[in-house]
């Protein structure tokens, strides 16, 4: 076998380029931004972050060193850029308006370790910076300023658990659902793969093929069980490529079915449906 070889071309490559990130950049944002008011408490709470979407909800108000600074809540949306950290985000519909106010906007870089979110303002006069960190948000927010954030679902592995595993393995189980019986794909999988997205483009992989290969457990007719997997195997290709841009020909889709029984003491067992993405070159 090449797991040994493929192993250390990764480490070695990883070695000599700048670590992916490793959390996810969504939730919750607590910090500061400047403009013509002065110094103003602010929580981002990003809702949606991949290159060709973001979202994010603005909810500004006083901080205790310029307490005047009114209430208030607009949308954002933009793009991210899993490999540069960067985010941009225009400011959009208001939801809860303080009078004189205006949207604005942010482009800034979230860094590696997921902890800091910093970068310019503009859009209103004498705008400057935004410092942002992972800490709890000093209040809660208005009814129109509160935004449902996305639960990160039970088993997902993020970006810095998929590279550990293909560094130490050479591949990694995901756990995409599907909707019963066919290839579509459900919501709650998005952010797992949104997570995989991300690791696909950073340095060390981003020139590497990969194979993205369905299994199925045993229950029902092997034929329909082969085809399945191959459907949904192609899927997860398929939304890897509309989302992060990732070429086909770097994607080798297959399925098995339930040729290879994850837990073949347990042939029906939930562990064996699952997406194998396996480190090939």
């Amino acid at each position: 076998m090449l797991v040994a070889a493929l192993t250390w071309g990764l480490a070695a490559t990883a070695a000599a380029q700048p670590a992916p990130p490793t959390r996810s950049v969504l939730g919750p944002w607590v910090g500061t931004y400047v403009c013509s008011q002065g110094l103003t408490g602010l929580t981002l709470s990003i809702t949606e972050a991949t290159p060709t979407r973001a979202s994010a909800l603005f909810h500004f108000y006083a901080d205790p060193r310029n307490p005047r600074v009114p209430t208030g809540c607009f949308t954002m949306d933009g793009t991210y850029d899993p490999a540069s950290g960067r985010l941009q985000l225009k400011g959009r519909e208001w939801l809860l308006k303080a009078s004189g106010y205006r949207v604005v906007h942010f482009d800034g870089h979230v860094d590696a370790e997921g902890r800091s979110f910093t970068g310019q303002v503009s859009g209103a006069p004498s705008c400057k910076r935004f410092d942002l960190g992972r800490t709890a948000p000093p209040a809660t927010p208005p009814p129109a300023c509160a935004v449902a954030m996305p639960v990160a679902r039970a088993g997902l592995h993020d970006a810095g658990r998929i590279v550990e595993a293909l560094s130490a393995d050479g591949r990694i189980d995901l756990d995409i659902l599907f909707d019963f019986a066919r290839a579509t794909l459900r919501p709650e999988s998005l952010p797992q793969l949104d997570e995989l997205g991300r690791v696909l483009q950073t340095p060390a992989l981003a020139a590497r093929r990969i194979g993205i290969h369905g299994h199925t457990d045993a229950v029902g007719e092997a034929d329909a069980n082969l085809r399945l997997s191959r459907q949904r195997a192609a899927a997860v290709a398929e939304y890897l490529g509309r989302t992060f841009g990732i070429a086909a020909s770097r994607l080798d889709v297959q399925g098995f079915g339930e040729s290879r029984l994850k837990r073949p003491d347990a042939p029906d067992a939930d562990a064996n449906r699952r997406v194998a993405i396996v480190l090939l070159d």
